[in-house]
């Protein structure tokens, strides 16, 4: 028990960069950039190499954007000087937040699990946005995320529905449950974007098109179904996904929410909300319990348990500094996780 001892007290000495956030648990790596108040998304394609992937396109983090639209007023956040904006840590993961006279957006980034997987392969973000006034607003929403897994191969979009997608489209009713940006490296099979499940907020709309077009037009953007994901010269084979919620009326000093959930493609599905998302801590309980000890390769389980154990330091290290949150059936999965690991360990050292 020394070990987590030691590497808890360097947990909490160790200062985080305030340009930037990286978040680690599971499969799931995100940054958040404060001078641009975009994020990267990277998934751990191979446990043994320690090889990230990176969701989208992340050479310029800023391709993917959330813009607020607020009686026929846009914001694209991160590019207006009306918001302040600054990088938080939390219990669960991160958030971005941007503060106004008028408004305050919150975007949170949290961990989550495929229903097949032990580690969390997935995240969540929930978009809060504060009317700060006293009268009411009609405020909306868009997501535009760049993708860039699917455009080495013909089809760069995949729906649970069968239908591949080539070519501009949008979805008004009829919605898939989840998109897939499908990736052509045969150990990883893409990015998936959930749509419809548990905790998850449908959009009004969804748009498959040319990125350039897309954030050219977020607002008013008109689907050409001839068209495919090239605009010519200034964007070529070049495809993104834009989830749009219509703006809907909020009362004075009320509040709106959205929650998006992205993740590895596993065949598998993603929920918005757990038991015990609060904390997070029943992740890590389920990939440390639902973790079999393969005895043909040791070095990957291994190597999944150092994963399990780096997320419960940094889990406790959030209790640590939040330490009014945490409940007792949190400390007793505590307990449970750490006697599961040196169990573990036992077996390790006997072969």
């Amino acid at each position: 028990m020394k070990i987590y001892s030691i590497i808890i007290i360097l947990l909490i000495f160790f200062a985080i960069p305030a340009s930037t956030l990286d978040l680690t648990e599971g499969r799931i790596k995100i940054t958040l950039h404060e001078n641009s108040g975009s994020f990267s998304a990277y998934y751990l394609e191979d446990i043994n190499s320690g090889k990230y992937t990176p969701f989208l396109f992340d050479k310029d983090p800023e391709t993917s954007l959330l813009s607020i639209i607020v009686d026929n007023k846009i914001y694209k956040m991160g590019n207006t000087s009306i918001f302040s904006k600054e990088v938080f840590s939390t219990p669960t993961g991160g958030k971005i937040v941007w503060e106004s006279t008028i408004l305050k957006v919150t975007e949170e980034f949290s961990f989550v699990k495929s229903q097949k997987s032990s580690l969390s392969d997935g995240f969540k973000i929930s978009i809060i946005i504060e009317n700060r006034s006293d009268q009411s607003n009609l405020i909306g929403l868009i997501y535009l995320f760049d993708t860039y897994l699917g455009e080495e191969q013909n089809d760069h979009f995949l729906l649970d529905t069968g239908v591949s997608v080539s070519s501009e489209v949008s979805y008004i009713s009829n919605f898939p449950n989840y998109w897939i940006s499908p990736s052509s490296n045969t150990g990883f099979f893409g990015l998936q974007g959930m749509i419809r499940g548990p905790g998850i907020t449908v959009p009004n709309k969804l748009i498959f098109a040319n990125w350039k077009r897309l954030q050219d037009n977020l607002w008013n953007f008109q689907v050409k179904k001839t068209r495919n994901f090239n605009l010519i010269p200034y964007s070529i084979n070049d495809s993104a996904v834009s989830l749009i919620y219509d703006p809907i009326k909020v009362p004075g000093n009320s509040s709106r929410e959205v929650v998006v959930v992205l993740g590895a493609y596993t065949n598998s599905s993603f929920k918005g909300s757990s038991l015990l998302e609060d904390s997070g801590i029943d992740s890590i309980f389920d990939q440390t319990i639902n973790t079999d000890s393969d005895p043909q390769n040791t070095e990957t389980s291994i190597k999944t348990d150092l994963i399990a154990t780096t997320d419960l330091i940094k889990k406790i290290d959030s209790f640590i500094q939040f330490p009014d949150n945490v409940t007792d059936s949190e400390i007793d999965l505590i307990v449970q996780i750490l006697e599961t690991l040196k169990q573990r360990k036992k077996l390790y050292e006997n072969r």
